[in-house]
């Protein structure tokens, strides 16, 4: 290994774990048939957890210009707890300015939609939950149809990475994000692992795909796995079947049945 190459991987080793949240997310709940709109009154909560709409939207300009990672899932995001005991109840959403309050629709999951909207973007408005700074964080939320809820679609991750990565690397520090520059990027580096949480104990992950099959790392706390984001030797239609450490029996990575 370089001189250089020993000392970009200390450097960038150094400043990675802070860059990787290490939030858990609540256990899931189907969303709901018919998600209600609900008025948030920003008064009532002080420091309010927020996000600029204009850096929203460059996750949706990353969702269209990967659309080929997850042709057939739609784009939602999400908005989670911090932290494992942190709570989503009473959450809600809208998109504010001046003169300007649009209520976004949440799911019982927490998952919303985000539309492109002129009005919003010209008059740089935030997307603000009632929720307080930094108890809350917001994620992509891709999921092809037709999977089991303990499966994950290789490519539905990868599209994930990249509408993260697009909302989040202006707020990096400058060294740090160029650092990922200099590695590729989060999504397409071996140098960088990306953890995907989960809500409860994994006892195992293992990816499949066609015959061939691999156990797939989970991290010590048993809460996270590592795909293998960058490995282009694993298609997008690869498996990544999550088996839990409360599972009596190993789940197997085959679509839920239509009928």
């Amino acid at each position: 290994m370089s001189v250089f190459r020993t000392a970009f991987l200390a450097a960038l080793c150094a400043v990675l774990p802070p860059a990787l949240a290490q939030e858990q997310p609540p256990a899931p709940a189907e969303p709901s048939s018919q998600e209600v709109q609900q008025t948030v009154d920003v008064q009532s909560t002080r420091d309010p957890d927020l996000r600029p709409y204009r850096t929203m939207l460059k996750g949706v300009d990353a969702y269209a210009d990967h659309l080929r990672l997850a042709p057939a899932a739609p784009l939602r995001f999400m908005l989670i707890p911090a932290t494992p005991t942190g709570k989503l109840d009473g959450v809600t959403l809208h998109l504010s300015a001046e003169n300007l309050s649009i209520p976004i629709p949440l799911a019982a999951n927490g998952s919303f939609t985000l539309a492109r909207d002129k009005a919003a973007y010209d008059a740089n408005a935030d997307l603000v939950s009632n929720k307080k700074r930094d108890t809350v964080r917001w994620r992509a939320d891709i999921h092809t149809p037709g999977l089991p809820a303990n499966v994950r679609r290789l490519g539905d991750l990868r599209m994930e990475c990249e509408i993260r990565w697009a909302v989040e690397q202006d707020d990096l520090p400058f060294v740090r994000r160029n650092l990922f520059r200099l590695a590729g990027g989060p999504c397409h580096s071996s140098l960088i692992h990306v953890p995907y949480p989960v809500f409860r104990k994994l006892l195992a992950v293992q990816a499949r795909s066609g015959e061939r099959t691999a156990a797939i790392r989970i991290t010590a706390d048993q809460q996270r796995y590592v795909p293998p984001l960058h490995d282009q030797t694993w298609d997008d239609d690869t498996l990544l079947t999550l088996t839990y450490a409360d599972e009596s029996q190993v789940a197997t990575a085959a679509p839920a049945s239509t009928q």
